[in-house]
């Protein structure tokens, strides 16, 4: 045991203190925030300016201006004036040069029969953003409408207009009386899955490359003199499961102090300003606790609604039991082969079902409480993700999650099982591939 300890304790401390550990313990999650705002700013930022021909054949969405001598739309609202986004209005097609060489960037082709058909066509040279197509979608979507509308002689738009409702669903759970939010609470659980998935991915990784290395420079035929495989093993998964436990638990202090300092900030009134802009606030609301005006923010008081004490609890409960059960087939993998790009034949069992249990946590956050969320939070190899999903939810009976622990718990001395005695063989062995086959014989060699 002793012994186990000291491995435990050498592959800690030699992680934690290096150089590449502290940084990205002390940036990841400001980085990992910025690159997430960053992409969808990126990918949803739109800085061209269009000029977009609209080609109406049949005269459906246009008509002529003579004062102007221009055609224009019927629906002067749809198309609204914006400063980037100018549409021009022709009864025939111009040419593809008016994009392909001109200052036009997209050509809307009216179909024939356009309220039947329901379909236009986009002309474009260069790839339009998805706001952009999806603005241009709205806008004809409004115009057809009301053109639609207009050629029923037995009905007017205007009492059209008065007439459509826009309805919001107000969801209310019938035990609870209220809306509980269940499906934005499963995009928190979520979360809670994608950290797991890459810390899982990242630290298991991290233990197949230990255990190569240590191979390949034969440093690991001094140190089975004096301790068992087993012991190594255990003691490298072990000592960088703590690595991880370690990292996880910063970011959750530093997630805690963050909110203390908002938190301060706005009693003092230096933030209310700001997140109160476009609210407005009475004399009773101006000197409300940080809480208290989060809870009166609908989609941010679900934050307060959560067990967080629950979700963190579980959140290292799962992810032990996952990472055990994957790191001890990364172990594996590690010992039966020579380098890195032996690993590839080998990966693909573990990888498959690990990343199919990240898209199936992402999936289940639209429904939480489906046959496939509540089917695989309990098999072992996508649990660690999808209960994550459903205990966020606050709608799984206790039974359920010590059943889903407990069938984890089994499986990964089962897989441990199994790593060990494919460790204690390949740790020793060189110069050769194994397959599938070698790798089953090695399970019943005597020890």
């Amino acid at each position: 045991m002793n012994k186990v300890i000291l491995i435990i304790k050498r592959e800690y401390l030699s992680r934690v203190k290096k150089r590449s550990f502290i940084v990205m313990t002390l940036l990841g999650p400001i980085l990992f925030a910025g690159l997430m705002i960053a992409a969808v700013f990126v990918t949803q930022a739109d800085s061209v300016k269009h000029k977009i021909m609209v080609v109406d054949d049949d005269g459906v969405l246009t008509r002529y201006d003579e004062q102007r001598g221009v055609y224009v739309p019927t629906c002067l609202d749809c198309f609204p004036d914006r400063e980037d986004f100018n549409y021009y209005f022709s009864p025939y097609y111009p040419g593809d040069s008016i994009v392909t060489e001109g200052d036009y960037t997209m050509i809307v082709e009216v179909l024939n029969d356009v309220f039947n058909m329901r379909k236009v066509q986009l002309l474009y040279e260069s790839v339009p953003s998805i706001t952009a197509t999806s603005r241009i979608e709205s806008d004809l979507e409004n115009a057809v409408e009301r053109a639609k509308i207009m050629s029923e002689e037995s009905i007017d738009y205007q009492t059209y207009k008065r007439m459509k409702v826009d309805l919001m669903i107000n969801k209310v759970n019938i035990e609870k009386g209220e809306n509980s939010y269940e499906q934005e609470r499963a995009g928190i659980g979520s979360a809670f899955s994608i950290i797991i998935f890459f810390f899982i991915f990242l630290f298991g990784a991290y233990v197949m490359r230990g255990i190569i290395e240590e191979k390949t420079s034969r440093i690991v035929e001094v140190i089975i003199s004096s301790v068992r495989p087993f012991q190594l093993m255990m003691g490298k998964i072990i000592g960088i499961g703590f690595v991880a436990i370690t990292q996880f638990l910063i970011w959750v202090a530093f997630s805690g102090v963050i909110w203390l300092i908002i938190g301060g900030l706005f009693e003092s009134g230096m933030l209310q300003d700001s997140m109160a802009m476009g609210q407005e606030m009475d004399a009773g609301q101006a000197n409300l606790d940080f809480e208290t005006y989060i809870q009166q923010q609908e989609g941010f008081n679900l934050l307060l609604a959560i067990n967080w004490g629950v979700m963190l609890t579980m959140f290292v409960v799962y992810f032990i039991g996952g990472y055990l059960l994957y790191s001890a087939l990364f172990a594996a993998v590690g010992a039966a082969v020579d380098n890195e790009t032996d690993t590839q034949q080998l990966m693909t069992p573990i990888m498959l079902p690990l990343f199919f249990s990240y898209a199936l946590a992402i999936m289940s956050a639209s429904n939480p409480e489906g046959f496939a969320a509540t089917f695989f939070s309990f098999v072992p190899f996508s649990s660690p993700m999808v209960m994550m999903v459903r205990i966020a939810t606050d709608t799984v009976a206790w039974w359920e999650v010590a059943l889903s622990v407990g069938i984890l718990v089994a499986t990964c001395w089962l897989m441990i099982t199994i790593a060990a005695r494919i460790y204690r063989v390949g740790i020793l062995m060189y110069g050769k591939r194994p397959t599938y086959k070698e790798l089953w014989k090695w399970l019943f060699y005597k020890a």
